[in-house]
Formats: C-alpha cells, structure tokens, sequence
C-alpha cells in the first residue's frame, strides 16, 4: 500500500467522528402542508348545499322572461342574466313552471319535454330527469364557486360531480318520471345557455296540478 492511501485511510476515521449526521426537515411545520388528497368534496357540497344554493335559488331568472330574451338577442341575453368561468358558455339559475309533453326514460340520462308559457306563447324546453345526471351546470351556474378555489382540475371536477350526486339521491332517486307526462309541474334549477331547446338540471321539482 502506497504512503498516500496509507495517510488517507487512518485520516479518515478522524474526520468521520467530528462529522454530524443531519436529519433532513420539511420546511413546513408537520401539519400544514397542504394536501390536495385531503380535499373531501362531499363535505364541500354540504356546506353549499346548506347555504350558498338556497341564496342562489332566490336570484333565478324567470323562463318566462329568459325564453323570450333569448330568442330575441341570444348574447344580450347571456350577458345579463348568465355567468361563465373565462371564456366558456354562460350558465343561469333559472325557474319557471309548464306541462310536461314527452318523458323520455330509454336512458339513464332521462328527460322531460316541457312547455313553457312565455310571452303569450308556449316555448320549449328539457328537463334533466336522469336518474343520472349530465354536464355540470349546477356547478357552473353558482356564483360562489370558482375554479380559482381549487388546487388543481381533479377537485373541481369532483365538486360538480358531489352536487349532481346530490340532486341524483335527494331529488331523483325519489321521482316518478313514468307519471309525469300530461302533468304541470314547477322547477327550479341550472341550466347552460347554448343552442336551443334550453336543458335544464332541476334541484327542486314540485307538482302543480293535473
């Protein structure tokens, strides 16, 4: 063994017991990291459910007003009444009343035709059924929730999906669609606005009359 790798080896040891051995910390305190597997959507959904829906319900704009405006100037009347993340479609909260032509159940995506009185005139829309539910006007349709809330794509996904579950169980599990053709009924609900006939995704549905 050479005289330099000698020197090496019985220096070594000498550096090694004035070392330190570190344990390497998060810098976050244990706790308060954020963690987006820890965002429940459900219980978010709970506390609109109980509060920011019902404020929203009692700003919907009349159909009776809405249909009309709609087929007179589309983009007036999505600018005035709708609301939209960016640059997507507008979404409104909506109510009105009307009696129901069609039902069509050959899906789990039901729906309900309707007509609806307007301006001295009947005008027609859908009305999601389900017993499944689609798209996410719900979600859309609220004024407090934004995509800006969310850490990421996934639990903004997650929220529309938790209300549409929720209309799913507390709503439609419950409805008797096979009864519903010849009968008015009254609704209150989202809707996105698009092409017509307007869809409409009710979270209240209420009988009102033969």
């Amino acid at each position: 063994m050479g005289r330099a790798l000698k020197t090496a080896v019985l220096v070594l040891p000498i550096l090694l017991v004035g070392c330190k051995i570190a344990t390497i910390r998060p810098l976050e305190p244990e706790g308060e990291a954020r963690d987006p597997q820890e965002f429940d959507a459900a219980t978010y959904v709970d506390a609109l459910w109980e509060e920011d829906l019902p404020a929203a319900l009692e700003q919907a704009v009349d159909l009776g007003e809405l249909l009309p405006a709609l087929a007179a100037d589309p983009e007036a009347a999505r600018e005035k009444w709708g609301r939209r993340e960016g640059s997507g479609p507008f979404h409104v909260v909506v109510k009105g009343s009307g009696r129901v032509t069609d039902v069509d159940t050959s899906s789990r995506t039901g729906l309900a035709r309707l007509d609806i009185q307007a301006s001295d005139e009947d005008r027609e829309i859908l009305l999601q059924i389900g017993p499944v539910i689609r798209g996410t006007s719900i979600r859309d349709a609220l004024p407090t929730v934004s995509f800006d809330q969310f850490v990421n794509q996934i639990q903004y996904a997650d929220v529309a999906n938790a209300l549409n579950a929720r209309t799913e169980e507390g709503l439609l599990a419950s409805l008797e669609r096979e009864e519903l053709a010849g009968k008015r009924i009254g609704f209150v609900g989202m809707a996105t606005l698009g092409e017509p006939p307007l869809t409409v995704t009710p979270v209240r549905i209420e009988p009102e009359g033969p």
